[in-house]
């Protein structure tokens, strides 16, 4: 720790400032995606019934979407330092709670961890991931949409695409170490299907938008970006809504859960609608903010969502059950 660069700004145990610089609340929608990912390839692989029997592989993959995510919000922090000692100076590093060099090797330290226990997750037991390497792969390439975004790309139109792809690799991080392939006629990428792909896709574009969203929440923004960002979370949602049409090889979605997920679709965007709408009608900070915190919770609720279609009640219900947590570290920690 180290004396604040502003006396006037109160320096937070180390602790809640670590906690604070990883976004800890937001960790929960990453688990999201691990969870939802995980539970419909091991659907596939059991005859249509999600299950735990490789607990260690799943924990791998948790552990690493978690060590790669917070890696992430801590690596944004450290080279957004100057703009924050000026806009937030709260923040842990500007107000001196987190040393810049401390974060600076705690967030690229956490990368290659992360990388490697999704990796060494393949290899767990013999024989059960199809293809064992596939988990490092994409935390790989997870890890290098994370440094492109935060140290190159941030500032560029190319931003909201990579933060976008971190989503997407990291559903196909949870995808990553199933049982067996996808056996499907359709084309493939790196054993992945369509119907996975376009689920990955859905919720990569849906992050798109809520970036374009939140590119300038710290000032007045501009309704035509958030326009945009509006229009990029409905494409993102719509893509969804036509994964039942792709018949996803990890298992069939009968007609009936099709209505459900459709239903739960429409509700989930008409409550964040009504968000979008007051922001974009007035653009203050304070609004923008509250829309991307709800988008940002939303997140859970579709991955939820599609695993309700694919794996039935329980698996979706352990999904939802992440909110509890969130919700709670939310009252001692900021989540944008």
């Amino acid at each position: 720790m180290q004396e604040s660069t502003n006396p006037d700004t109160p320096v937070d145990p180390a602790w809640l400032a670590f906690g604070k610089l990883c976004r800890l609340p937001n960790l929960f929608t990453a688990w999201a995606d691990i969870f939802a990912g995980y539970f419909i390839v091991s659907a596939f692989s059991n005859g249509g019934v999600a299950n735990l029997n490789a607990p260690v592989i799943f924990v791998c993959l948790v552990l690493a979407s978690s060590l790669i995510y917070s890696a992430g919000m801590i690596l944004n922090d450290y080279y957004d330092r100057e703009v924050d000692a000026e806009q937030r100076p709260d923040r842990p590093i500007p107000s001196g709670a987190i040393s810049a060099n401390t974060a600076m090797i705690a967030g690229f330290s956490m990368l290659v961890v992360g990388s490697l226990v999704a990796l060494l997750g393949g290899y767990v037991y013999v024989d059960y991931a199809a293809i064992p390497w596939r988990g490092g792969a994409v935390a790989a390439c997870l890890s290098v949409s994370v440094v492109a975004y935060d140290a190159v790309l941030k500032r560029t139109v190319l931003a909201p695409w990579l933060m976008g792809a971190c989503r997407f690799f990291n559903i196909l991080l949870g995808m990553s170490l199933s049982k067996e392939l996808p056996f499907s006629d359709s084309w493939q990428v790196l054993g992945y299907d369509s119907g996975q792909l376009l689920f990955a896709g859905g919720i990569g574009l849906y992050i798109v938008g809520v970036t374009w969203f939140a590119r300038t929440e710290a000032v007045v923004s501009s309704r035509a970006m958030l326009g945009l960002g509006a229009f990029l979370m409905l494409a993102g949602i719509a893509m969804l809504g036509i994964v039942p049409w792709f018949q996803p090889s990890i298992v069939d979605i009968d007609p009936s859960k099709s209505f459900g997920l459709w239903g739960i679709l429409v509700l989930l965007s008409l409550a964040l609608g009504r968000r979008v709408v007051i922001a974009v009608a007035y653009p203050e900070p304070r609004n923008v903010q509250l829309t991307i915190k709800q988008a940002i919770l939303s997140l859970i609720f579709y991955d939820a969502a599609i695993t309700l279609a694919v794996c039935g009640t329980i698996w979706s219900v352990a999904i939802v059950a992440l909110l509890f947590p969130m919700m709670g570290l939310r009252r001692w920690m900021y989540s944008t």
